[in-house]
């Protein structure tokens, strides 16, 4: 147990940042080889992710530690590779940024003086864990239209573990959460379908969307629908204006509900739960 109770606020959200560029830093890694490896076995993908160094995207050429600083690395070589000297990819400091404030916002939000560890107890550090999860989801969805089960699985059954002792939601709130998120999707999917002959969804958003309800409750299902679609509809509108995206063309729905299961958790939707 670390007492960081007398440490002034200003030092405890340092270190939620500083804790957050780092763990922005291993989404990107974790978000690039869990595509990577789909398919492979738990040992393959656990070597992967624990022994495997970090190299060049354009050249292959190992990193070493002075290149792999989450985001002061690419400010001081200016986005460069130093062995290659190709541009290195916005996505690295950009996930890293926005792991950063999240976490500073999350455990702004779940901030207790008199809780052990940098100011957050057990519900605190849950519900970090929960955003990043759902960071690598929005990532991976983003890139590759793709939800992944060893994802949104485990995060499901988390959350069920996680309200056995009611730390967000009673258990049979978090049960019918799960079980309503997941249908109620699946139902929107199967009545799209047989009017328009398309799928407008994927089975990861149906996971996805049980693994919410399972750390919010069935109550946080319906503001998390309504900021979903409404933050889906805005972009879709967005990006067409801007020639970026055609209306007839799928947009990932991992993104905005992760957006929205974080929303609710903040309490940005409590005038929209019943």
């Amino acid at each position: 147990m670390i007492d960081t109770s007398h440490l002034p606020l200003w030092a405890i959200l340092f270190a939620y940042g500083v804790l957050g560029l780092l763990i922005g830093s291993f989404l990107t890694m974790l978000s690039f080889r869990l595509v990577q490896h789909i398919g492979s076995d738990t040992p393959t993908l656990l070597r992967a992710l624990t022994l495997d160094r970090s190299r060049c995207t354009s050249c292959k050429t190992p990193l070493n530690s002075k290149q792999l600083v989450p985001l002061l690395s690419w400010l001081w070589y200016r986005g460069k590779a130093t062995c290659c000297f190709k541009t290195i990819s916005i996505r690295y400091p950009l996930i890293e940024s926005i792991t950063a404030l999240a976490t500073i916002m999350t455990g702004w939000h779940f901030y207790q003086q008199t809780a052990p560890i940098l100011g957050l107890d057990i519900s605190g550090w849950a519900a970090l864990c929960f955003v990043w999860t759902l960071i690598v989801i929005a990532i991976t969805d983003l890139e590759h239209q793709l939800i992944l089960d060893r994802l949104s699985l485990p995060l499901l059954w988390l959350g069920l573990l996680i309200n056995s002792q009611n730390l967000f939601t009673p258990l049979f709130d978090a049960v019918w959460g799960a079980a309503l998120g997941y249908s109620a999707l699946w139902l929107i999917f199967q009545i799209h379908r047989a009017i328009s002959g398309k799928e407008g969804m994927g089975y990861g958003d149906f996971k996805l969307t049980a693994a919410l309800g399972a750390w919010l409750g069935w109550q946080a299902l319906i503001p998390i629908f309504i900021l979903s679609g409404g933050i889906a509809i805005v972009v879709m509108l967005g990006l067409t204006l801007m020639g970026k995206q055609r209306l007839s063309q799928a947009l990932p729905f991992g993104p905005w509900l992760a957006l929205s299961g974080w929303l609710v958790l903040m309490g940005f939707a409590k005038q929209l739960m019943l």
